[in-house]
């Protein structure tokens, strides 16, 4: 039996098989090797309508012989999906072949056009969504990635999240950092809980330097207001990965069964308090550790009220005193 094609099987099954298909199937199978003009008897068939069921029922591999006696579904479906699946297997190993072999030849053109291009390129919108996918598509050892709450970072920032989350899901190792107040944004807090559940590793810290990713340790990108640019000098990347190194080792670990701040809730008042007592505005704060105002200015005056303090400063210098924070600078500090 020659199994029917997938154009020609997929057909019949949208518009050919109906009730009536169905009956003579189950009439056959209950009669194997009863003639043809038994069943249409049986069933008050006209011959035209009998031999259209029959000759659909042989294509589909449900009845096999001229006296019809009818085959399983299942022995029917496997004779149907198994040059199928010859056929994706076989394409697969194509694929895999010609990944292999186009592998060498893709570094040393990126060798080359290192010669030809400076080690920092500022990309437009189109080329960066094309610059980024394609190192993320070739990323296989590690991606490392600083960024803020994703209300307040630039589209280029917010277009990197799914490219992060396909790679943790191929396996590749993601470390992410982001500050503490991410745990209470609900747009950010999604992110991290779809990283760390993709098999991704977050921590989150008192506040991001910066907005960057890079990928395999090797090609990095800023991802800033004005604009990105993409990096691929070993110096400024090398550079980069220690920051993140640096900052990794006393982030707190993100748990997404925790709710609300978890553990970094102590760490977060211990900054907003440290920043109050330094003599920083609000606006500044909340720049420094990615919140807005409003949401600031809440926590400071839960922060007042467990202080007994009557003004922000009060509370950040009794703080100061008490031990909580590092003593405020006399000289002001930049940004204030």
């Amino acid at each position: 039996m020659t199994p029917p094609t997938r154009t020609g099987a997929a057909g019949a099954e949208r518009s050919d098989v109906d009730d009536f298909v169905v009956r003579v199937y189950e009439h056959i199978a209950a009669n194997p090797g009863v003639p043809l003009s038994h069943t249409a008897e049986r069933l008050a068939a006209r011959p035209d309508d009998l031999r259209r069921a029959v000759d659909l029922l042989r294509h589909l591999g449900l009845l096999r012989g001229e006296r019809p006696v009818a085959v399983s579904p299942e022995m029917a479906r496997v004779a149907l999906l198994l040059p199928l699946e010859r056929a994706i297997t076989d394409r697969s190993r194509q694929l895999a072949d010609c990944l292999r072999w186009s592998r060498p030849f893709e570094d040393a053109f990126d060798r080359a056009g290192r010669g030809h291009q400076p080690a920092v390129l500022r990309l437009d919108p189109p080329e960066t969504e094309a610059r980024l996918a394609d190192a993320a598509h070739r990323c296989a050892t590690e991606v490392i990635m600083m960024r803020g709450c994703v209300g307040r970072e630039p589209q280029a920032a917010r277009s990197v999240q799914p490219l992060v989350l396909d790679a943790a899901r191929r396996g590749v190792p993601v470390r992410l950092l982001c500050p503490h107040t991410g745990r209470g944004d609900p747009v950010t807090r999604a992110h991290l809980c779809d990283v760390a559940g993709s098999g991704g590793e977050v921590r989150t810290c008192d506040a991001v330097f910066d907005r960057f990713v890079v990928f395999d340790r090797r090609t990095a990108f800023l991802l800033t207001n004005d604009g990105v640019a993409m990096v691929d000098d070993a110096v400024v990347t090398g550079l980069l990965c220690r920051i993140h190194d640096h900052v990794w080792q006393t982030a707190t670990r993100f748990d997404p069964r925790r709710p609300g701040y978890g553990d970094a809730y102590g760490p977060l008042r211990s900054s907003i308090l440290g920043l109050l007592a330094a003599g920083l505005t609000d606006d500044a704060i909340a720049r420094r550790l990615g919140l807005s105002e409003r949401t600031l200015r809440r926590h400071i005056a839960a922060l007042m009220r467990d202080m007994s303090a009557d003004s922000r400063f009060q509370a950040g210098v009794a703080a100061a005193r008490a031990g909580l924070v590092a003593a405020p600078e006399q000289d002001g500090v930049p940004g204030a």
